[in-house]
């Protein structure tokens, strides 16, 4: 349930104006008006009633799609009353598909909401592959979801990254389209009929035979990381699926380790960090690199 006061009115306005102005977006509030419930100082409204400044407005969101609540435990790195952002180990899903139901990030997040008798839901801002490590940002309404989405939104994330072979620049900028490749269902290319895709490579440490890297993201496309990696001539260890050999590592090297954002309702910058996970932390230990995350 969301609850808010109605402030300062400059013209006419109904429950769904305020709906609007509080971020809730046009689908959500089309939901709300057929299948959820909206009050108005405790009594139960339409959407067309006009409000007044003070007036306390109170939403029950829609029931979400029924998602198993799974005793997993999560590393939470940060918590308020409407984000969340856990750390995810190499190896499990975002998400259920049609053929894995359980052991998902989904699944464990629910069973948190109700252990402690929260009526929430699932709403990540985005996707880490399967064996990606590191930090996912998740709404706990759709509204906060929908806030995040604006054109103005302040959203920065970056990534450690192991890549093949001594990288050369200190710093490379890759704007490369990313689309499917034409020969494959789940792998990605570079391509001119792609979608823009904007990566940061700045390297931290190298040798001979990987380096360490950090990667700033301006877009989000799927597989970005991994098929830019790739672009440059110095794809991930252990990424296979892009020309990465897996003797060192056995999933692709890269974990997302630093997340920065305007927060949406208090409007305050959040950063929020994690360090290596082992697997990539030993490879760092084995070159002998005295490296921290918190000193980046």
């Amino acid at each position: 349930m969301v609850r808010f006061t109605v402030g300062q009115l400059h013209k006419p306005t109904s429950v769904a104006g305020a709906l609007r102005h509080f971020g809730i977006s046009a689908g959500m509030r089309r939901r709300i008006k057929h299948e959820g419930l909206c009050k108005r100082n405790g009594t139960a409204t339409d959407l067309r009633v006009l409000v007044e400044k003070g007036d306390v407005i109170e939403v029950t969101f829609p029931a979400a799609d029924t998602v198993a609540a799974e005793p997993i435990d999560l590393d939470i790195s940060y918590e308020d009353d409407w984000l969340l952002v856990v750390n995810k180990p190499a190896g499990m899903l975002m998400h259920q598909t049609s053929g894995e139901r359980t052991g998902t990030l989904a699944n464990a997040v629910m069973y948190y909401y109700g252990k402690r008798g929260l009526t929430l839901s699932y709403h990540p801002m985005h996707r880490l592959d399967r064996n990606t490590s590191g930090l996912c940002l998740i709404a706990k309404y759709p509204h906060i979801q929908h806030l995040f989405d604006g054109k103005n939104r302040f959203y920065k994330r970056s990534y450690l990254a192991l890549t093949e072979g001594f990288f050369p620049a200190a710093m490379a900028t890759v704007h490369a389209p990313v689309g499917r490749d034409p020969e494959s269902i789940i792998k990605r290319c570079t391509c001119p009929d792609g979608k823009p895709a904007h990566s940061d490579f700045f390297r931290l440490e190298a040798n001979k035979t990987y380096s360490l890297v950090q990667v700033t993201l301006t877009t989000g496309r799927t597989h970005q990381i991994r098929v830019h990696s790739a672009y440059l001539g110095h794809p991930l260890v252990g990424d296979d699926l892009y020309g990465g050999g897996r003797e060192l590592l056995r999933r692709q090297g890269l974990h997302a380790w630093r997340m920065q954002f305007l927060h949406p309702v208090t409007k305050k910058i959040i950063a929020v960090y994690s360090p290596l996970p082992a697997d990539m932390r030993s490879l760092v230990q084995k070159a002998g690199w005295d490296f921290k995350t918190h000193t980046i």
